[in-house]
């Protein structure tokens, strides 16, 4: 899911933080690199743009290019652990259903344009079904890599793990892992892979808040204020016309996803008091009224807002805490590899016992 209208921001005012890495050079390090992979997203990856995902059934295909996608990886001498998330928190549900909906829209548009038009859907519309995921973990585990399950959203377990084992990165496509402090945040979107060549761009929070002028500190409220998982768009609605039409830009459904409403947020968060910057979660309710001051629930927006930020938070990890499982419970699950059996000795320790009854038969 992600953070409203972020990735459009930092891809047309932030190319700065974009900074590209080989993932195939080589660093001198025996040592493989850890890379933390969320599974959703990585399937629309390996999903090839050639087979067809209206009728489905390459699935030779498929587990081909599964295959290829981790050989390359395993060859560049990079460990992948996948990520897949299991059920959706309570908090989160509104903004899942409005994606579902979404989902919805654009499976009723594919089939629209088929009846009528016979024409072949763009690969933007690419809907995986319920079966991808469950090949997309057998074809991992048989290929011996290490598939984590957890029972709610990926995100902080993600990163918990990667900072407990010293992960070189998380590969993902997902905005929220620029608000956490996540060792490195490997786009999934810019990823390309040619031959044995694995090239991606790691998207530098630091350098975000420098061209922002917003300390790290306040990327958790300006991801609230923005609209995520946990705070639907629709409640921070009437905030961002607000916003909009005092900078004086139009309120339509593309620029409200934009570069205006990122600047007029981080604008709006620059002009808070001092004090009301340096403790957030003290001074929630005191925020709530300027950004809705026309509310009647702030009760529950108050609730709704320190869930948000709580997603964020960073979880304090011991030092020989590594290998461990995030305090997420989950289910971890992988395939070693067979341990070639030692080879029998071809001669055996002959017992002096025996030794005598041989010479004896001999000589008989």
């Amino acid at each position: 899911m992600g953070v409203r209208g972020l990735q459009s921001y930092i891809l047309a005012k932030c190319p700065d933080s974009l900074v590209p890495v080989d993932l195939t050079a080589y660093t001198g390090d025996k040592k493989k690199r850890l890379i933390v992979v969320e599974g959703w997203s990585c399937l629309r990856s390996v999903y090839g743009p050639h087979m067809d995902f209206i009728c489905g059934g390459q699935w030779q295909e498929f587990r081909a290019s599964i295959r290829r996608f981790v050989n390359t990886f395993q060859q560049a001498h990079c460990e992948l652990v996948v990520f897949f998330s299991g059920g959706v928190e309570e908090d989160m549900r509104a903004e899942w259903s409005r994606k579902k909906c979404q989902t919805q829209d654009t499976v009723n548009m594919v089939m629209q344009g088929l009846r009528q038009r016979g024409y072949t859907p763009d690969r933007k519309h690419f809907l995986p079904n319920e079966t991808h995921p469950q090949v997309f973990r057998q074809v991992l585990l048989s290929s011996h890599v290490k598939v984590i399950s957890t029972p709610y959203s990926t995100d902080k377990a993600m990163v918990e793990y990667a900072h407990a084992n010293k992960a070189y990165g998380i590969l993902a496509n997902d905005s929220d892992f620029i608000m956490m402090n996540a060792p490195r945040y490997l786009s999934l979107h810019h990823l390309r892979i040619s031959g044995n060549t694995i090239s991606t761009v790691i998207i530098d929070r630091e350098k975000i808040s420098s061209s922002l002028d917003l300390p790290l500190s306040l990327f958790p409220l300006l991801s609230c204020l923005l609209g995520n998982d946990v705070v639907n768009y629709e409640v921070l609605e009437e905030f961002h016309k607000r916003l909009l039409a005092q900078n004086g830009e139009s309120s339509d459904e593309k620029k409200k996803e934009g570069i205006q409403l990122v600047t007029a947020v981080t604008d709006f968060l620059k002009n808070l008091e001092e004090d009301v910057k340096e403790d957030i979660t003290a001074n929630i309710g005191a925020i709530i009224k300027q950004v809705l001051p026309e509310s009647d629930n702030c009760a529950q927006l108050e609730a709704l807002f320190l869930s948000g930020l709580e997603q964020y938070k960073e979880s304090t990890a011991p030092p020989d805490a590594a290998d461990e499982t995030p305090t997420t419970a989950v289910t971890v699950t992988v395939i070693e590899k067979e341990k070639p059996k030692p080879k029998e000795k071809a001669e055996k320790e002959s017992d002096p016992a025996d030794l005598e009854e041989e010479e004896a038969e001999t000589e008989e």
